[in-house]
């Protein structure tokens, strides 16, 4: 049964012109775990504002970890509550006020690279996609539903770390046998430390 915040919300996302499909696909659009940085490494003075990012590549949060597994539909629509609904009902208003193309190129404009409102994103290049670091999840979350096609923020770029990778891979294999066997304890930290890492 939908609350009468959801009917209001999809209410205006079709009168806006979005599609009933593309609201429905949202359901199926989950926040993965920003596991990557464990086995990438920044690219030395690589950082720099962006205005296209490709919002369909964004796929996890820093910091909001327990978000893994969410969909993007029930973020919006308040139904886990870690988004600002408050912000969420500004985003409509926006878009109810302003239309389509307006709330879109607001994703991808200046608003974002300010200092006070800057998003942070790491982009990993081999596996081709962007992680937002800690703030700006209510503006991900109504630009993907908006289906805009670019955010806008300061984007630092990261290469991947064939070592640290092969190790994450042999931790994550033994953190699941300990937890299979009941012991506890176990982080990422120890086991390089125990491997000499």
């Amino acid at each position: 049964m939908m609350t009468e915040f959801e009917n209001n919300a999809i209410e205006v996302m079709l009168t806006a012109g979005i599609s009933e499909e593309h609201i429905q696909r949202q359901k199926k659009a989950f926040i993965k775990a920003a596991e990557l940085e464990d086995y990438y490494d920044p690219v030395a003075d690589n950082e720099g504002p962006s205005k296209e990012i490709p919002v369909q590549k964004i796929s996890g949060i820093k910091g909001k970890e327990k978000l893994a597994g969410e969909s993007v539909y029930d973020l919006f629509m308040g139904v886990t509550g870690e988004c600002d609904t408050e912000k969420i009902k500004e985003h409509l208003h926006s878009l109810q006020k302003n239309g389509l193309a307006f709330q879109q190129a607001f994703y991808s404009g200046d608003f974002n690279l300010e200092p006070v409102h800057q998003l942070q994103f790491n982009y990993y290049q081999e596996d081709d996609c962007y992680i937002l670091q800690e703030q700006g999840l209510h503006r991900l979350v109504a630009a993907k539903m908006f289906d805009a096609p670019y955010l806008s923020g300061v984007v630092t770029v990261y290469e991947l770390n064939e070592a640290n990778k092969k190790l994450y891979a042999e931790y994550i294999s033994l953190k699941e046998l300990l937890r299979l066997t009941d012991m506890k304890g176990m982080t990422l930290d120890l086991f390089r430390e125990k491997n000499n890492f």
